[in-house]
């Protein structure tokens, strides 16, 4: 009997401290959508429809100081063209439902930039999704 209580006891510790691996479920994934400002020509805005996601950026995301535009740029280009490459490819069609409409040369403005980079830092976070393009800081161990 105390053999049978320790063999309980050390498997739950064992399991209780084993790496989680996050499962996404059909349900939880994020959506994404880009879109101009209604109030303005110029201005970009990117939403999330994911609870979470605004709660990520407020209290876990690199702040906005410690990126310049041109570096975010030149990330997300890798960032979109990595997940694009996982949506046309048909890598697990029930996270990347949609690809991203992403145009180098258009000039989204920094705001726009930091939340799109922001959105696949999150995607690394919550779903342990990786991507090649985050910089080390971002990447979930």
């Amino acid at each position: 009997m105390k053999k049978l209580i320790k063999l309980i006891i050390i498997s739950g510790l064992i399991w209780s401290c084993a790496s989680g691996t996050r499962n996404m479920s059909l349900d939880s994934k994020p959506s994404l959508s880009t879109q101009k400002k209604a109030d303005s020509a110029d201005e970009w805005e990117v939403t999330v429809f994911d609870a979470e996601y605004e709660n990520f950026v407020a209290t876990r995301a690199q702040p906005k100081s410690m990126f310049t535009e041109s570096s975010l740029k030149s990330r997300n280009q890798i960032l979109v063209t990595e997940w694009n490459n996982r949506f046309y490819s048909n890598v697990n069609p029930n996270f990347y439902e949609v690809a991203i409409d992403y145009d180098p040369k258009e000039n989204y403005g920094f705001d726009f930039e930091y939340r799109l980079y922001q959105f696949f830092a999150y995607c690394n976070w919550k779903y342990g999704v990786k991507f090649t393009g985050l910089r080390g800081i971002d990447k979930t161990k």
